[in-house]
Order: structure tokens, then C-alpha cells, then sequence
């Protein structure tokens, strides 16, 4: 099909290149219009899936999502509080759009945002009595709570225990922040938790921080988010977590 003609120097479109044009044209303005509906709205509608620590939950989580509904009242959140090891696998397997994690190695398709780093105190009663400095075996004595394999606090202590040649006679786990706070808190056993969680209402005045020697390491903390996922508003929800982060003070920088 001809759609030019050539006359001298001069091009000509004929009524086929005409027609072709109009068909572009509607095409282009088409295409225009959905790039600026879902720039504007997409990304800030649906739901989005995000995989937290317990500790963000507990002082970030009501924050975030009041600032989501009042800014962005189309966007519902979906929110799952589970240990890094199990919410880097639900990011890469792509059931989460956004996940807070340890230490993370993620895939090319995951941008990361650092935003500090946590810090791990071994945590008893206060009033349990322990010496005023204690070693890992001093430690492997007690009975110890940690969150369950596959999480990273649960490698991390154990391997902690490794290293001085010891392991603890008694292991219990539990998934549940808020039941090994009241564990700990009960006596019924010592254990590991982000040093902030001192600092939480619940535990004021029931847990105090061990003294132990060597301690444990600082782990970097960082933002993970699917870069394709609810298009580039989710950098938006991103932003919200970070600041929220910042004001609670939730990590080291």
C-alpha cells in the first residue's frame, strides 16, 4: 500500500497514508491517556502487600496505615508480621510488594533501601538473678527463647553459641513477639530481641538487658519492594515507611 506520493521534492501523504495517520493519531492520544490515568491512580489504588518485623507492627504499623487512608483513600493494605527469612522468600516469590528486611540479598527484579541497622540484646526478667557479666556458657545454662527457624535471629544466636564452643541445653521457640515478651518477662526463660523493644510500654520495667560478652552484631536494616509492583506510586508508600522509621527511631543509623 502506497503512502506517500513523491512529487519533485515534495511528499504527498495519499488517502491510505491519511487514513493511517487518523489511526495513529487515536492510537498515540489512547496510549497518552492510560499512561496518565494509571501514573496518577493506579499505584495509589488496590491493595498493597507489606511484610513487616513485629517491632514495626507494634510502633509503626496504626501511623502508616492512618497516613495511607487519609492520603490515599483507594489504597487498602494487606500486612503480613512474620521473621525476614520467611517474608524475603514471600518478596521473591512475589506474594509481597514491599517487605522490611535483614540483612537482605534479593534479586535483580527488588530495588533495597537501607535505612539503619538493628541492634540485639540478650533480655531476662528483672528479677531473674544472673551474674553481672555473663559468656555464652553461662548463657547455654538458662533456658532460651528465639523465634523459629528459618528466621535470621534464630541462625544468629545459635551460631553466636557456636563460636564459643558451647550450645544451650534447653531451646523453646515461639513466632509470637508479644508471648515471648511475656515469657521472658515471667522469668520462665531469657532471650534475644531488637534492643528498641526495651523501650516498648509493655516491657518497661519487666525486662532488663544482659550484660554479655561477646555481644551480639548490629544487622543492616532495608526497605525491599517489588520495582514493578502498583507502578511509581509505590515509591510513595516506600517514602511513608522510611519517615515513620526515622520517627520512631526504630533502628541505628
Amino acid at each position: 500500500m502506497s503512502l506517500f506520493v513523491r512529487n519533485g521534492p515534495q511528499f504527498q501523504l495519499t488517502a491510505e497514508g491519511q487514513g493511517l495517520v487518523d489511526y495513529a493519531r487515536r492510537v498515540l492520544s489512547s496510549a497518552g491517556e492510560l499512561r496518565t490515568h494509571y501514573h496518577r491512580h493506579n499505584a495509589l489504588r488496590g491493595v498493597v502487600r507489606l511484610g513487616v518485623p513485629n517491632l514495626f507492627g507494634i510502633l509503626c504499623l496504626g501511623d502508616l496505615l492512618r497516613r495511607l487512608e487519609e492520603r490515599y483513600p483507594g489504597l487498602k493494605a494487606s500486612v503480613r508480621l512474620n521473621d525476614s527469612a520467611t517474608l524475603s522468600q514471600m518478596l521473591e516469590d512475589q506474594d509481597l510488594d514491599i517487605a522490611i528486611l535483614v540483612e537482605p540479598t534479593v534479586g535483580p527484579r527488588i530495588r533495597a533501601l537501607p535505612v539503619g541497622r538493628t541492634r540485639y540484646r540478650w533480655l531476662a526478667a528483672t528479677d531473674l538473678r544472673l551474674p553481672r557479666m555473663l559468656r555464652p556458657a553461662d548463657l547455654a545454662e538458662q533456658h532460651v527463647m528465639l523465634y523459629p527457624p528459618p528466621s535470621r535471629l534464630y541462625a544468629m544466636v545459635m551460631s553466636w553459641f557456636s563460636a564459643a564452643g558451647v550450645q544451650p541445653a534447653r531451646v523453646s521457640m515461639c513466632n509470637n513477639f508479644a508471648v515471648t515478651i511475656e515469657t521472658i518477662a515471667s522469668g520462665m526463660a531469657i532471650g534475644v530481641l531488637p534492643q528498641r523493644a526495651m523501650q516498648l510500654e509493655a516491657t518497661q520495667g519487666r525486662l532488663r538487658g544482659l550484660n554479655v560478652t561477646p555481644t551480639l552484631p548490629l544487622h543492616a536494616m532495608s526497605i525491599c519492594y517489588q520495582s514493578g509492583a502498583l507502578g511509581p506510586g509505590i515509591e510513595v508508600v516506600v517514602g511513608l515507611m522510611r519517615d515513620l522509621i526515622a520517627e520512631h527511631r526504630l533502628f541505628e543509623k
